[in-house]
């Protein structure tokens, strides 16, 4: 793998406290003490593994004792919960509807199937499966897996480099992974990963936890930028 992030000393409200020699990773905080780290990530077996096995890696990761949490964004985690709760209400209304009866109905490229303990929902471009105490939701790009235990929200989305914006050839990848309300590792309340970079790599990825769901929500988009800057997309 080739090449340097590029880490200024300040990024809106990130200071950089660390880079390695190398180039390859570099460490964030915030004022209040929150942090951030920066990585690339050469791409093995395809951009979706290389993704797969971060998530993986998310999936076991905590704070160690005594270290600082890294930047949360409560809106995420609300927006994750926003949404399964418009499946919960979907599916009273469709109990409605039903009057205590199934409902099916068939349209041109979808269908609606409802009773009184579940309903799905396929449309171009929507999926919905949800019953009384979990949901999983397909929005084109966006992956939800929400139940009493929390939410999963994966969002994977094919896009153009930057400097290619008239190329036919989607050459370049974002995306976002969040484990949130109860699913993520113990002592935090919140973990997931921003990425973005050529499908080919390497991917420039933020790794991002918290303990705390009190930082401020601007603080994503300080993250976001990072990695859109150094992955070209």
């Amino acid at each position: 793998m080739s090449g340097r992030l590029n880490c200024p000393e300040t990024k809106g409200q990130l200071t950089r406290v660390s880079m390695a020699e190398d180039g390859q990773s570099c460490r964030y905080r915030t004022r209040d003490g929150a942090g951030m780290e920066l990585r690339l990530v050469p791409v093995q077996g395809g951009a979706k593994a290389t993704l797969a096995r971060l998530e993986a890696e998310l999936s076991n990761l905590a704070p160690p004792e005594g270290a600082e949490a890294a930047v949360a964004t409560p809106s995420q985690a609300e927006d994750a919960q926003a949404t399964a709760d418009l499946a919960a209400s979907t599916v009273a209304q469709a109990e409605a509807d039903a009057g205590g009866d199934s409902v099916q109905v068939r349209m041109p490229g979808g269908k609606v199937d409802a009773n009184d303990e579940s309903v799905s929902i396929a449309l171009p471009g929507l999926k919905i499966d949800a019953a009384e105490d979990e949901a999983q939701i397909k929005i084109g790009p966006i992956n939800i897996d929400a139940a009493d235990d929390g939410a999963t929200v994966r969002i994977y989305r094919e896009v153009r480099l930057r400097g290619e914006a008239l190329s036919r050839e989607r050459r370049g990848i974002r995306a976002t992974y969040i484990l949130a309300g109860g699913r993520q590792p113990g002592g935090t309340t919140y973990v997931g990963l921003e990425a973005g970079g050529p499908k080919t790599g390497p991917l420039t990825v933020a790794i991002v936890s918290a303990a705390s769901d009190d930082e401020d929500a601007e603080i994503l988009d300080d993250i976001q930028d990072l990695v859109r800057e150094n992955g070209g997309v």
